[in-house]
């Protein structure tokens, strides 16, 4: 039997997403609050808001920001299983913050497709 964490608590919510980044924006990236009841890619380091599941025409995400979700990693250092400290990578993905970011339970690390499965 294979492990499989999808959909476990997963929680959405509806986000305005940041007029700047609106066609930088897709379905899978980690997005951080970048004002108000809005999400966007953010600046390296950031804490994690959640993950987008959907996005629409008016300027709207579906975005994941609780329960169990595969998230793609950048940097020379990669997540570690137990709990770490993430920060958004500015790109769409996440990576181990040294300071700042959001603490995460990571459950599994691929390191040769760069992916990690966390808890937000």
């Amino acid at each position: 039997m294979e492990l499989s964490f999808e959909g476990i608590g997963q929680v959405a919510a509806t986000f305005a997403t940041q007029e700047a980044q609106e066609e930088k924006l897709s379905i899978g990236q980690v997005v951080t609050l970048t004002a108000e009841g809005t999400v966007g890619l953010g600046t390296a380091g950031a804490a994690p808001c959640g993950v987008i599941l959907a996005l629409e025409k008016d300027q709207k995400a579906t975005v994941q920001v609780d329960g169990f979700v595969q998230v793609a990693y950048t940097g020379d250092t990669a997540p570690t299983v137990g709990w770490g400290s993430l920060g958004v990578d500015g790109n769409g993905g996440v990576q181990v913050a040294s300071s700042g970011g959001r603490s995460c339970l990571i459950v599994q690390v691929d390191t040769a497709a760069k992916t990690a499965v966390i808890k937000l």
